[in-house]
This record gives C-alpha cells, structure tokens and sequence, in this order.
C-alpha cells in the first residue's frame, strides 16, 4: 500500500510540473505577452506617455503648416492618450532656442499653443494624420507590435520602477513607428525595439527604440527614444481647447 501511495504521488508531482512547465510557456510566449498589452492599452479609458530621447540628437519631423520642416531636438514630453480620439501633448524641444509648446489632436484636427500657455490656434489638416489610428486595430502600436520581426523574451525579471517586467526585443520597420512618436520621427532604417511588460498585471510600462541608423559609428551614442506608459484609466488632466 505504501508502495503504491508513493507511486501515485511521484506521478501527480511529475504531471503537475509538466503541466506548470506548459502554463510557463504559454505565459511567456513573447508575441501572447505584446498582444495582451496592446489589448490592455486599447481597452484603457485613457493612459500617459513619458517620451525622452538620449544618445546622438535625432532631428523632429515638426511643422506647424504640413508642408515646412523646422529643425528641431526634442528633450522630454509628456502626452495623455483619452480613447479613442484625442491626446494632449506638453513637449520641451530646441529649435534655435529652447521652447515648449502644448499640442491638442482630436480625431484628424489639430491645435497648437506656442508657446506654452499661449492662446490656441488650429493647425492645417495634415494627410493621413487621424489620432484615433494610434489605438484602432491593424493600426497604430497595434500594427508596430504585431508586425515585429522574431520578437524575443532577453530577460523575463527586468525591472521597471523596481518592480518585475517582461524584457522583449525585437526589430521594427523604421516607417511603422512614426506613430508611437505621432508623426514627430522619420527613421530612415529600421528600428531595435525593447518592450517591457509587467509582471503583475500584462501592462505595457516601455518602449525603447534604438534608431539603427545611428548606431555605426563606435565613438557616438546611438540615439534612443524611452516611451513610457502609465496612469492607466486616469482621469483627464488638461482641458480641451474647443467644445
């Protein structure tokens, strides 16, 4: 009888491992981790972004009439997605001189404030510019994460704020991410993703996209883009510019 009661214990304990080792890899199947997050983020009422780029300087794409380009850097920004169709941006940026700006996006429209605080004025339509992309299906971060090539979990215990996240990687068509960067970026090259998911809820936390075009020469820090989300479901923090 003991014999027997030892056999059936030693079979639960190597099915039960077996089938923890199965739920494991399902769990950390980098392309299930990146499409739950995006899910998460597309179902949220609203959430942040933090945008800071390091390294080499990389030129903005900005312009204020769709047709000229201004030659600016950008320091930091910190923008509030409100689904599925507005974002207010507040972005620090050089162009000549230090400035800061505030843009307001509703659907395909645009405003300015210029500088910050200033009264606000409405931008020209731009083509193909719609914010609601950044969220919809097939589209927007929905399209950049779906279309990554040979995703790979590097580190499954990063650390995000101190706290536990997936480290994904992967690398990216450079036109697909214009719009995590909303239309301010024009890589020329393709792009080095690292994604970082939290453990605790499947929440997406950062974004780092290494622009490869800056990465040959050894003596210059490439350039990098460090986007981070946060303040899921957080009630609005601006106020809208037109009714």
């Amino acid at each position: 009888m003991k014999i027997r009661i030892a056999l059936i214990v030693a079979a639960c304990l190597v099915f039960c491992a077996g089938f923890a080792g199965a739920q494991e890899t399902l769990v950390a199947e980098p392309q299930a981790l990146l499409d739950a997050a995006v899910e998460q983020l597309q179902s949220a009422d609203s959430f942040r972004l933090a945008i800071e780029q390091s390294g080499a300087p990389y030129q903005l794409a900005l312009t204020f009439d769709g047709v000229n380009m201004l030659p600016a850097t950008l320091q930091s920004a910190e923008a509030q997605v409100i689904s599925p169709n507005e974002l207010h941006i507040s972005a620090h940026a050089h162009l000549i001189i230090p400035l800061s700006l505030d843009i307001y996006s509703r659907d395909d429209r645009q405003w300015l404030s210029f500088p910050s605080g200033a009264p606000w004025w409405q931008l020209p339509a731009f083509e193909g510019f719609d914010v609601s992309r950044l969220l919809a299906p097939d589209d927007g971060i929905d399209k950049v994460m779906t279309d990554l090539q040979d995703p790979k979990i590097v580190d499954s215990e990063a650390l995000v704020d101190e706290q536990p996240s997936w480290h994904i990687q992967a690398v990216a068509a450079g036109d697909a991410v214009e719009g995590l960067l909303f239309g301010f970026i024009d890589p020329q090259d393709n792009v080095l993703i690292d994604a970082y998911i939290m453990a605790a809820d499947g929440r997406l936390a950062l974004i780092e996209i290494l622009m490869l075009e800056t990465a040959g020469d050894p003596n210059v820090e490439p350039s990098i883009w460090h986007i981070r989300f946060f303040d899921y479901d957080a009630p609005r923090g601006f106020e809208s510019p037109v009714p």
